[in-house]
This record gives C-alpha cells, sequence and structure tokens, in this order.
C-alpha cells in the first residue's frame, strides 16, 4: 500500500498501461447543462462525446450526478445533448441538482430508468450506486441507506466500486469541516456529513476499492486549503474525485478506471487534447474478482 500521508498520490510508480482485457469504465461529473438557460453553454460535452466515439470498448460510462442544470425543463438538454448521443453504456446517478425539487427527482427516475440506490455487476467487478435524495450541499447518507449498504457487501465476495456524487468526510478535494475551520470565509462544507459509519463499513471491507464523487467540482491537480488533493487513500479503499465537465470554470477532463486480475488502475483523460495525463495516474495493487469477458 503507498503511504498515506501523501494526500494526492496512490502509487507514485510508472504503472504499466491497460492490458485491454479487463473492465474499462469511464467517469464524469457536474455537466449541469442548463445552469445559464444559454444554448451555448454545454461545457466540454461535445469534446467529450467525440473523444468517447474513440473508445468503442468502454463497457460503461458512470454520469456521476449533476449531470442536470437545475430545473425541470433542463432535463432536454440532457435528453437530447448527452443521452440520445451517447454509443455507449451509461448510468446515470442522481446528484443534489437532479433532488433539486420533489418533480426534478421523480424526472431523474423517468430519464435515467434507475432507483436511487443500485448494484451492478460487470465482469465479476461489483458496482454500487448511490444517489442523492435531496437538495443541499453537505448532505448526509440516511441511516437505512447506510445498513442497506453495508448488508449488500456482505451478499457476495466481490471486488467492489462505489460512486456517490459527494464525498466522504475529510478524504479528498473540499471535504473538510469549513465551517469549523474558516467561519464566515467559506459559505458550506460540500461532503456527507456523518462518514464515520460508512468509513467503518469501508474498513470492515476491504473488497471496496473506490470511493467515486464529483460535487466539489476540482481540478485534477488540486490541492484545497486543508491540503486534500483529488486522491486519497483510506486503508484499502481510495477516494477518487471527479471535476465538473461543466458549469463555472469547467475543466475538459474525465476519470478512466480499468480492472483487470491483478490490479485496478485509474487513468485520467484531456477530452479537449485527446490524451491522457500520464501524472493523474494510479494503481490499486491487488487480486479482483474479475472475470472473463
Amino acid at each position: 500500500m503507498a503511504d498515506s500521508q501523501i494526500l494526492n498520490a496512490y502509487d507514485r510508480r510508472p504503472p504499466d498501461p491497460p492490458r485491454g482485457n479487463g473492465l474499462k469504465l469511464a467517469v464524469i461529473s457536474d455537466l449541469h447543462l442548463g445552469w445559464s438557460g444559454e444554448n451555448r453553454d454545454t461545457g466540454f460535452l461535445r469534446e467529450c462525446l467525440t473523444d468517447l466515439e474513440t473508445m468503442p470498448d468502454i463497457d460503461l460510462l458512470v454520469l456521476n450526478g449533476d449531470i442536470n442544470g437545475r430545473e425541470l425543463d433542463t432535463y432536454t438538454r440532457v435528453q437530447g445533448e448527452l443521452l440520445a448521443n451517447l454509443k455507449c453504456h451509461s448510468y446515470y446517478l442522481s446528484g443534489n441538482v437532479e433532488a433539486r425539487t420533489p418533480e426534478t427527482l421523480q424526472r431523474y427516475f423517468e430519464i435515467s430508468k434507475r432507483p436511487l440506490d443500485g448494484v451492478l455487476f460487470l465482469q465479476g467487478i461489483r458496482m454500487v450506486f448511490l444517489g442523492v435524495p435531496v437538495y443541499g450541499h453537505e448532505i448526509p447518507i440516511e441511516p437505512a441507506r447506510v445498513d442497506r449498504f453495508g448488508r449488500s457487501l456482505k451478499e457476495e465476495d466481490a471486488t467492489t466500486l462505489v460512486f456517490h456524487h459527494l464525498p466522504l468526510a475529510d478524504t479528498v478535494f473540499n471535504s473538510g469541516d469549513y465551517l469549523a475551520k474558516f467561519p464566515g470565509y467559506y459559505p458550506f462544507n460540500t461532503r456527507v456529513p456523518d462518514s464515520a459509519p460508512i468509513k467503518e463499513i469501508l474498513q470492515r471491507h476491504p473488497e471496496v476499492k473506490l470511493w467515486v464523487s464529483g460535487h466539489n467540482h476540482p481540478k485534477h491537480d488540486g490541492v484545497d486549503r486543508m491540503g486534500y488533493g483529488t486522491t486519497r487513500p483510506e486503508g484499502e479503499c481510495l477516494h477518487l474525485a471527479v471535476c465538473n465537465l461543466g458549469y463555472k470554470e469547467p475543466s475538459p477532463e474525465g476519470r478512466f478506471i480499468f480492472v483487470e486480475k491483478d490490479r485496478i488502475l485509474i487513468r485520467t483523460r484531456n477530452f479537449l487534447r485527446r490524451e491522457w495525463i500520464e501524472e493523474q495516474t494510479y494503481e490499486i495493487p491487488g487480486k479482483t474478482t474479475l472475470s472473463a469477458k
């Protein structure tokens, strides 16, 4: 395992490139399509879609929340400019913007055809999707849902990746308690506030290798005022933040997750330049439950 004191690194040795025989996932977050009401405001969506078309072997694209803008009518942008143009399978996960009102949340369910929380197995790898049911910035996960998450991990021994729009507390960029540390300076906290029960579950289940979040709009090479970067290992789990592809000051980047027999490789892609950002590559060594295609 890497030194947990290195906040923005998991394994700094240059890893071997993907071997091409594993599970390949792509993750983008925080497009906020239609947030300003201006037709030109699509962030780097077009560049992302164009680049993804060159990657026909993607097994799943995870839309990790806040894909919609802000209101009910901006879902037409999500459907017409994103979902209708995807050439790969996708999983649309709700963020806080999808849950701005009961009506926007209900429309999310209709468009995504997904439950609030879901479990998906691909090639022997378990992916847990934890949605956001209410609007806000610091949003807890209800105890009943936390308990259900813990029980789901006991049902089958499998390498597990978790996707949730919010980071757990004190893990990655802007997940600290800013209200306590910088009163009057930072307007709100942006995290799962009471993360201790979830972290205890992660400690008991070393098969959970990733917690992937968005929400905080980091640059992938950024470090916040409390020293948190966009990756942080805790035990066997790597917490991984994904930048905002749209909205204010967007970044033209996404994360890719390659699950192989003996490791998990995380790569960062610049869709505008159509190239990998090699210094933003991380490797989680160890056997996985990957099965053959």
